[in-house]
């Protein structure tokens, strides 16, 4: 049997000061310290968790990116280079390759081009460095190049196109600005992009117009475009004003080319540009003269934008943001969104067509 003083003094220790019967009632609860030290933990854990989920998006969409815009230049210069190597021409006086930089509103006239409003692509040699200064070495890269307003405007003949690979064509290359369809106009609301477009002339309708690719038959008399689901992206009037069925790469923001001829040694000479104000050149059949010479190699660049550059550029030329003060004109605007957001790529291609 228990005494009666211990089983008093088992009673007291089950008492809380205050008289209530709670022995854990000391321990139940959290002082604020410890609930503030505890937030900020929760807090800092969930900014630095935040922080690596930014991070791996950003890294993802990069790489997404840079895997979009290569897969993109490889199509487009797998089919230049499939196109230029086949290229022909017969020693004659027609100009059988062409390679104009168009770098002024107006030499855009007929092309489907959207010039304007408002900002885009810097025109009148706020984009124009055809040939850059050399490096250390005292090479020109053509990575480093940029080709006017609508980059250049390459037309050519080549026998590479239709099914039996073996009826001369032309075929057309060049840089576009405008809505995604429908026609050229300011009150098309249609996003308007850059694209690069290749046309190539169905090979009957080639033979008669004839085989010199700046003749007037190939030109355009209307800014209008065809538009992606016409069966008329095949006509000589393509080769001025591209269909939208032409569209073989979106987002090309420059697009470039280099020609060579082989000297006595058997090195490479470029003959375009052979200045920086070389912007034209016209290769005539049977001439051996530089400035119109038939060449045999040919460097291509292509500039490509990212989709979030596109639409970082899209933004911008809409009007839909303003100029940082950091830039103090809107052509370096335009170029420092542009080179932080895109690409650059280029290939050396050899002609393998002979003078028949």
């Amino acid at each position: 049997m228990m005494r009666s003083g211990e089983f008093c003094e088992t009673r007291t220790m089950g008492r809380a000061k205050g008289g209530t019967a709670d022995p854990f009632s000391r321990f139940a609860a959290f002082t604020l310290l410890e609930l503030l030290v505890a937030a900020t933990i929760t807090l800092l854990l969930a900014g630095l968790m935040l922080a690596v989920t930014t991070n791996v998006l950003a890294l993802w969409r990069r790489q997404q990116a840079a895997t979009t815009q290569a897969v993109t230049a490889r199509q487009v210069l797998d089919q230049l280079e499939r196109d230029l190597q086949a290229a022909m021409y017969r020693r004659d006086g027609n100009r059988w390759l062409a390679a104009d930089i168009l770098d002024t509103v107006p030499a855009l006239v007929n092309h489907g081009w959207l010039t304007g409003p408002g900002l885009m692509k810097p025109a009148s040699g706020g984009s124009l460095r055809p040939l850059p200064p050399a490096d250390a070495q005292g090479t020109h890269r053509i990575t480093e190049a940029r080709f006017g307003l609508s980059g250049v405007w390459l037309r050519f003949v080549t026998t590479q196109v239709e099914a039996d690979a073996s009826l001369p064509t032309v075929v057309a290359w060049q840089m576009v600005r405008r809505p995604v369809t429908g026609n050229a106009t300011t009150n098309n609301p249609a996003p308007v992009r850059y694209g690069l477009h290749r046309s190539a002339v169905a090979s009957d309708d080639a033979f008669a117009a004839g085989y010199d690719v700046v003749a007037s038959a190939y030109g355009s008399t209307s800014n209008t475009p065809t538009s992606a689901t016409s069966t008329a992206y095949r006509q000589p009037r393509n080769v001025t004003n591209p269909s939208h069925a032409n569209l073989i790469a979106n987002n090309v923001v420059d697009f470039g080319c280099w020609l060579h001829v082989r000297d006595t040694t058997g090195g490479l000479r470029r003959i375009f540009p052979d200045a920086e104000s070389d912007l034209s050149h016209h290769a005539i059949g049977r001439s051996m003269v530089d400035g119109s010479r038939f060449p045999v190699v040919v460097d291509v660049m292509v500039r490509i934008l990212s989709d979030e550059g596109a639409d970082r550029v899209a933004a911008m030329e809409a009007g839909r943001v303003t100029r940082p003060p950091g830039h103090t004109t809107d052509a370096a605007w335009w170029w420092a969104v542009v080179e932080a957001h895109s690409a650059v790529f280029a290939r050396r291609i050899e002609i393998m067509g002979v003078a028949p």
